[in-house]
């Protein structure tokens, strides 16, 4: 059985899953790299979409909405007394040589970039960043940004692939402690259910428990939606799953008992 056929089966057979504890570890471990995988696609669909919008609208602010301006000695210098806030693609973005606007403000606007009297701010998920002028020892002008922008977005298919590579050894590393982290679970089941069952074998049972709770996340995720308790939520179904796998173990005889 290939492990696309497995991962379908694993999300709702424990019978079929008890079946697999006979295969080589190898396939197994392919399989936990395709549930990192699956588990990784909703972050990578939503931050390159993310990136792309916020770069788009980064440019497109820069060009047409925000007034000439310049950064010299630390300090913001416009041709306007009063802050510009624009809203586009579910991103705000502030040019503010004032002092009206400081971090707490622009980390309110939840996505955000602001290029205030003496720093820059960028906000994501309402965590803000913040960069101050004086610090970074900067000269800039708008013309100079708007060519930056440029630049970024050029760059931007490498930074995405770098960005993804990163987040697939991550979550890979992520999954194998959790499933090594499960099989221990999984050996004090198998000790109270007699099951004649080695950690390696409950190893690879472990790992395609963690099945139905992996694709569950992938769909919350892609579609943005938070579980309450979801850790808890995550680890009951895996120990849950993996109980009922092993309950379809047949049980280790006592030779005591054998006539």
């Amino acid at each position: 059985m290939n492990v696309f056929k497995q991962l379908f089966i694993s999300i709702y057979s424990p019978k079929a899953i008890s079946t697999f504890r006979f295969q080589g570890i190898g396939k197994t471990i392919l399989f936990v790299f395709i549930l990192s995988l699956l588990s990784t696609i909703p972050s990578w669909f939503h931050l390159t979409n993310e990136l792309k919008e916020a770069s788009k609208g980064v440019n497109q602010t820069l060009t047409e909405d925000f007034p000439s301006f310049s950064i010299e000695d630390g300090k913001l210098i416009t041709d306007t007394n009063h802050p510009v806030e624009i809203n586009r693609n579910e991103f705000t973005f502030i040019l503010d040589g004032t002092g009206t606007y400081g971090v707490e403000e622009i980390e309110e606007k939840n996505n955000a970039i602001g290029i205030l009297e003496d720093r820059f701010v960028f906000v994501t998920n309402g965590q803000a960043q913040a960069y101050e002028y004086s610090l970074l020892n900067i000269s800039l002008t708008k013309e100079d940004l708007v060519d930056l922008s440029k630049q970024f977005n050029q760059l931007l298919p490498i930074i995405m692939t770098v960005l993804i590579i990163l987040m697939f050894l991550f979550s890979a590393f992520v999954k194998f402690i959790e499933v090594t982290i499960l099989a221990l679970f999984g050996k004090a089941i198998n000790n109270n259910l007699q099951r004649n069952l080695n950690f390696s074998k409950i190893w690879i049972i472990s790992a395609y428990a963690s099945t139905l709770a992996t694709f569950f996340f992938f769909i919350m995720d892609l579609l943005q939606v938070i579980v309450p308790g979801g850790f808890l939520l995550n680890w009951f179904v895996h120990i849950f799953v993996l109980f009922l796998t092993l309950k379809e173990i047949p049980q280790t005889k006592n030779p005591l008992q054998v006539s």
